[in-house]
């Protein structure tokens, strides 16, 4: 497992993180993202970082929070490059985003993924569409799977907010 530190995404990280996420999502294992709802979203972002062979930082995985409603937040656009995955990074970045979630309060986790055995491994439970909360309609609707959607909801209970 790499022990690379984690970090919150910066606005000039956004060209790596748009090209590992639309590589993922053109394997239909992802939403693909445009460069404007990642800059609209970069506080929910975290990346990994590693060094290319030149010295050079890349951008080698990345996933964020969004928060949904009071209660309620989503892990969105996680994922790792190709070269990078079995490492335990892409669980490394989940287990972030749950204490960061956990530090402002937010009780339940939901992510809608096509790879449910990462999740479960992570403490997610499988929930009916029609268990999620309905928060998440809002969004889905957007979505252009939405009429044909091959998603897996998951939720992970966070338990009561933590005093800081």
């Amino acid at each position: 497992m790499d022990n690379l530190p984690i970090r919150r995404a910066h606005v000039f990280d956004v060209e790596d993180m748009l090209a590992l996420i639309n590589s993922c999502a053109t394997s239909n294992l992802m939403l693909p993202r445009g460069p404007k709802y990642i800059y609209e979203n970069i506080r929910d972002f975290v990346v990994i970082e590693a060094q290319r062979e030149m010295g050079e930082p890349q951008i080698v995985a990345c996933g964020s929070l969004h928060v949904l409603w009071k209660d309620t937040a989503e892990i969105r656009s996680l994922t790792t490059h190709p070269e990078f995955r079995g490492r335990g990074l892409g669980s490394n970045i989940v287990r972030y985003l749950v204490e960061d979630a956990k530090q402002i309060g937010i009780e339940q986790i939901i992510a809608l993924t096509l790879i449910e055995e990462f999740f479960k491994t992570l403490g997610f439970k499988p929930k009916r569409k029609e268990e999620l909360p309905s928060k998440i309609w809002d969004e889905c609707s957007r979505c252009p799977k939405y009429f044909q959607c091959d998603e897996i909801g998951l939720i992970l209970e966070c338990g009561q907010r933590v005093e800081v």
